[in-house]
């Protein structure tokens, strides 16, 4: 089934809300496994953009003419040649979730706990958001 996913984050630098769309197993899921479905997905598509990015490099002339067109000439990923790990990102999701650091909102309903069923359908809207807790004072 194909679900709907916005990412927002909490601070003024970023006020859009980044939007995707994902295919996810059919049937019911629960909070844990969802969000390891969709690291995992994200993980993939990080690491193959990479590898795609090391094979641009060698073909640079035509890669640089067609960035020329568009007035931004980059390569779009870092040079860092260090690949995700799957386990580590689940992993780290997982305790951002348990933490509060990130919130989770399905077709309106927010979800808090991991063993919760998520009630989704064929184009339901799946929002993440970044918490940002402050401390301190304004300078």
């Amino acid at each position: 089934m194909q679900i709907r996913i916005n990412v927002k984050g909490a601070s003024r630098r970023k006020a859009a809300v980044v939007q995707q769309v994902r295919e996810y197993p059919d049937g019911p899921m629960t909070v844990e496994e969802f969000l390891a479905e969709t690291v995992r997905q994200n993980v993939r598509d990080y690491n193959e953009r990479k590898e795609a990015g090391e094979i641009l490099r060698l073909f640079s002339a035509d890669v640089l003419e067609e960035k020329a067109q568009s007035g931004k000439v980059s390569y779009g990923d870092p040079m860092d040649d260090r690949k995700a790990d799957e386990g580590k990102a689940v992993a780290n999701a997982l305790q951002c979730f348990d933490d509060g650091m990130v919130a989770l909102f399905a077709d309106g309903v927010r979800y808090t706990e991991r063993s919760e069923r998520i009630a989704l359908g064929e184009q339901s809207e799946v929002t993440f958001i970044r918490l940002t807790f402050l401390a301190g004072r304004m300078w």
